[in-house]
């Protein structure tokens, strides 16, 4: 029997542009359920979360599966709150193609250029739905010119809005149609119904234009298609998708659809696009892989065998009913029920007993997951279960895939509860949370004693919090938020550090280390230039000591941000060494790189995109250069001032009660990390 094509897709966009509700309608539209959900109602199939129904926005990305066209598509539905742009990230690491949704009336948003620049990153081919058209302010132009500045790529529309009264009607430029919807007499969770009709000549004229368009992006990209064109022929629609395909996965164009989805408009034309235009999981290039034994990058897909089974976990979380599902992508061979895994690269031996199938906050068994599918493995959540980022193989597998970087929280709280038990329940399921979500830091402060909780701006703590306290049925009490202040390095320095093996073994170490500062103290960064060590656990003993080193490990008063450790040197004497030697080589070796080049407080600032009305703007102008902000711009749209700016994290905390009373509730703001300053004095 024939596998069933496959496509796995990412919906993707600043939060309130639409995509939990086109992915509710999209589930209506093939027939997963009976009815689209609303947001507003905390009745949709993704938002399975109580807090997400509470609050009407996605925190978590979820996973479901529908059939379009004899095509399985698994939807992952990803949050559009800069506070959880990890779950982008490691969602990104699984998918094959993005559904970017963009707000017709407000364009192109600052968590749209965050996400969308995302998946450029990973290469991954995408389609864009312009959403709202059924709102006033939508100017196709102004979004489209939007798309080409803000995103960096040529938008191509595959169809040109052409409405009149009462209805949404789009030319449809592939088929040489016009596909209308009627408006009149519909309200909100009524589904329009569509019809088609042919080209008036001034429809003709502007589909012509959109062709030619078409035509010159995607010709180059595929030979049979421009001796198509070069011959005279108007190309078949087939031809115009096939090259369409190709000038997607060199990242060339952006193809753009349109609709309002909260009526169903435009949801069977996403759908087809998902089908026609986005790859299949065996069209697009195999992931990075890393040799078992030494760690070293080898390439995509390389060494990876394809008849043993492999499987990469890209996110765990605690579920409703008791157990920890772990969502896996397959990416070589097949697991199933019963069969016995390795966790990588550690190597600890595991056992699958449920394979799921996961629709959203429910799940359905299966016997097996293939290559290519995403799927669920309920763990019980007192047994040790695989960590995002690991690799789930069978034995004889000899490679990993890559791992997931964590991005550092920015901002803290401190953490106590009423007595000592009730403290030891609630530290315990902050450190599961932690665990589903490594941008969530649990941690001692050394200097206090005090719990802390890190993430990655206020509401991502708070919801922490507020999750912690309602399943463990205990009171929370927590400080006010304070950013994260860390250390940058000055200038490069270089430490070296020697350990003998005090442990029952004969050898000696010696590693010496440079430490150069990053610009605007974005990340840290590990590179060898001496050979790495042989053996696995002297390898990660060894990183582990890095991580130490610079306090990411939490236990140490270092906590360092913004640095590129290079190992230049790795003397190794003796075979029977203790991996700790290393870790505490390494660790030594890198606090006397960071003593050399010298070390300074530094503290997380951020960007900012406020709107607010044209008469609100001298307010808001007045109060961000109370807050030490820095004015980046601003431009008007329709009624509203669009402000742009850079601002120390720790002065904009309370922002957002702020806006509300400056603004009457009508101000809205986003806010993204970009990087880490020296404090300046008070």
């Amino acid at each position: 029997m024939a596998r069933q094509p496959l496509r796995n897709i990412g919906i993707l966009a600043h939060i309130d542009a639409g995509k939990t509700t086109l992915t509710e309608n999209l589930l209506h539209a093939t027939g997963a359920i009976r009815y689209p959900g609303a947001v507003e109602h905390g009745s949709t199939a993704t938002d399975w979360l109580l807090q997400e129904q509470e609050r009407g926005i996605t925190i978590a990305s979820a996973a479901i599966s529908c059939r379009w066209r004899d095509v399985e598509i698994t939807i992952v539905d990803t949050p559009g709150h800069v506070d959880f742009t990890m779950e982008v990230e490691r969602s990104l690491r699984v998918l094959d193609g993005v559904v970017l949704v963009i707000s017709g009336p407000d364009g192109v948003q600052a968590q749209t250029e965050t996400v969308w620049h995302q998946a450029l990153r990973r290469r991954i081919p995408a389609i864009a739905t312009i959403n709202k058209l059924d709102r006033p302010g939508f100017e196709d132009g102004r979004v489209l010119a939007d798309i080409r500045e803000r995103l960096g790529i040529e938008p191509i529309p595959l169809f040109v809005p052409c409405s009149g009264e009462g209805e949404i009607a789009l030319v449809d430029v592939v088929e040489g149609d016009v596909v209308s919807w009627a408006l009149d007499g519909l309200v909100r969770r009524q589904r329009a119904s569509s019809t088609r009709r042919g080209l008036s000549d001034a429809e003709r004229a502007v589909r012509d234009a959109a062709l030619e368009r078409l035509i010159d992006a995607v010709a180059s990209f595929d030979d049979a298609f421009a001796e198509e064109v070069l011959s005279g022929d108007v190309p078949a629609p087939a031809s115009i998708r096939r090259a369409l395909r190709r000038a997607m996965a060199a990242q060339a164009c952006l193809p753009v659809l349109y609709g309002a989805v909260r009526f169903g408009i435009g949801v069977e034309q996403v759908a087809d696009a998902i089908v026609d235009l986005l790859p299949a999981p065996d069209e697009v290039p195999p992931p990075l892989t890393y040799e078992l034994a030494t760690g070293q990058e080898l390439g995509p897909g390389e060494g990876l065998d394809p008849a043993v089974p492999a499987a990469f976990v890209f996110k765990t979380e605690i579920r409703p009913r008791g157990e920890r599902l772990v969502f896996v992508r397959v990416f070589s061979g097949t697991l199933e029920v019963g069969q016995p895994l390795i966790r990588l690269p550690d190597g600890e031996p595991c056992r699958i007993t449920e394979i799921d199938r996961i629709m959203g906050g429910d799940a359905d068994p299966v016997p097996r997951l293939e290559t290519g599918m995403i799927g669920g493995l309920p763990w019980p959540r007192d047994a040790a279960s695989p960590l995002t980022g690991e690799t789930l193989a069978a034995a004889g597998q000899g490679v990993t895939f890559e791992r997931i970087d964590a991005p550092q929280p920015v901002i803290s709280v401190t953490v106590e509860a009423r007595d000592p038990e009730a403290h030891e329940r609630i530290h315990g399921y902050l450190r599961e949370l932690a665990a589903d979500d490594p941008s969530l830091v649990l941690s001692v402060d050394p200097g206090t004693g005090q719990t802390m909780l890190s993430g990655m701006g206020e509401l991502h703590v708070a919801l922490a919090v507020e999750r912690a306290a309602r399943d463990t049925g205990h009171e929370i009490r927590t400080g006010l938020p304070i950013a994260r202040i860390r250390q940058i390095i000055i200038a490069e320095g270089t430490g070296r550090a020697e350990q003998s093996d005090t442990w029952g073994g004969r050898g000696h170490v010696a590693i010496e280390i440079t430490a150069r500062p990053i610009p605007h103290g974005l990340g840290d960064v590990v590179r060898y230039e001496a050979t790495r060590c042989r053996r696995p656990d002297w390898r990660e003993a060894l990183e582990a000591g890095l991580q130490a080193g610079i306090g990411t490990d939490g236990m140490s008063m270092t906590d360092v941000v913004g640095v590129e450790l290079i190992v230049t040197t790795i003397e190794i004497s003796g075979s029977d060494i203790a991996p700790v030697v290393f870790r505490d080589a390494a660790r030594d070796a890198v606090r006397a790189a960071l003593e050399a080049g010298g070390l300074e407080n530094a503290e997380p600032w951020v960007s900012l995109g406020v709107v607010v009305p044209e008469a609100v703007v001298g307010r808001l102008v007045g109060d961000l250069a109370r807050r030490g902000a820095r004015i980046r711009g601003s431009e008007s749209r329709g009624a509203s001032q669009i402000v742009s700016a850079e601002a120390p994290l720790a002065r904009m905390i309370g922002f957002a009660t702020d806006l509300r009373s400056m603004s009457g509730g009508r101000g809205l703001f986003t806010m993204e990390p970009v990087g880490y300053e020296p404090v300046e004095p008070s």
